[in-house]
C-alpha cells in the first residue's frame, strides 16, 4: 500500500462536505485488521476511523434489530443511541492509536464475524475502546511496534474522565520517583544491621547527634 496514495485519500476525505466510505481507506482498515500495522499517525486517520465506526454501528442495528428477551440483572441495559454516543466519545478522546487498534479494525471490517446481536456487538466494541494504552505507527519497512507499557482498562464509570488520560491523553498515572537510600552496610530481613560492629557505629553516631 503506497503511503502517498493513502495520505492523499485521507486528505480528500477531510475536504468532502458529505462523508462517505472510500475503498482505499477501507482497504487500509483491513490492512490494520490483518497485520496490526498502522503506518501513519492517529491524527491522520482518526476522522475516517470515527466515521467508519459510527457507520458500522448504525448499519449493524439496521440489519439486526434488537430483540430483547428477559432482562438480565447482571447486565446494565443501555439504549443503542446512548451506547453509540459513549463509544464515539471515548474514541474521539484518544490522542494516540489505541492499543486494541487491530481488534477494533477487525470489528469494523467484519462486524458480523463473531456477533449477531446489536447489543452484544456494541459491548464487544466498548470492551476494546476502554483502554489506556497506545501504540506507535508502524510500517512494513521496520516491522516493529512500539508499545506504551502503561496498559490497562478503562471502565464505563470512568468514561467522563477521558480528557484527563495520557495515552490516549494526558493524565495517565505515572510511577512516583522515590529517593533511594544508599547503605554501606547490609540489612537483614528484620530491618536491623547484620553485624555488631555496624550496630555500635549506628549507636555512636546517634549519641553524637543527640
Amino acid at each position: 500500500m503506497e503511503l502517498s496514495t493513502l495520505l492523499s485519500a485521507f486528505r480528500d476525505f477531510e475536504k468532502k462536505g458529505k462523508k462517505e466510505t472510500c475503498p482505499i481507506l477501507d482497504q487500509f482498515l483491513c490492512h490494520i485488521a490483518k497485520t496490526g500495522e498502522t503506518m501513519i499517525q492517529w491524527s491522520q486517520f482518526k476522522s475516517y476511523f470515527l466515521f467508519k465506526l459510527e457507520k458500522v454501528m448504525d448499519d449493524f442495528k439496521a440489519s439486526s434489530p434488537e430483540h430483547r428477551g428477559p432482562a438480565n440483572p447482571n447486565v446494565e441495559y443501555i439504549p443503542f443511541k446512548d451506547m453509540k454516543e459513549r463509544i464515539l466519545k471515548i474514541v474521539d478522546g484518544y490522542n494516540g492509536i489505541p492499543f486494541t487498534i487491530q481488534r477494533l479494525c477487525e470489528l469494523l471490517t467484519e462486524p458480523k464475524r463473531n456477533y449477531t446481536g446489536t447489543d452484544k456487538f456494541l459491548r464487544g466494541v466498548e470492551k476494546n475502546v476502554m483502554v489506556v494504552s497506545c501504540v506507535y505507527p508502524t510500517s512494513e519497512k521496520n516491522g516493529s511496534i512500539g508499545v506504551n507499557r502503561m496498559n490497562g482498562v478503562m471502565f464505563p464509570g470512568n468514561a467522563s474522565a477521558l480528557t484527563d488520560r495520557n495515552v490516549n491523553g494526558p493524565g495517565t498515572p505515572r510511577p512516583v520517583n522515590r529517593a533511594k537510600l544508599s547503605l554501606s552496610s547490609s540489612i537483614t530481613a528484620n530491618g536491623f544491621p547484620d553485624s555488631t560492629e555496624t550496630s555500635e557505629q549506628v549507636l555512636e553516631h546517634t549519641d553524637r547527634t543527640v
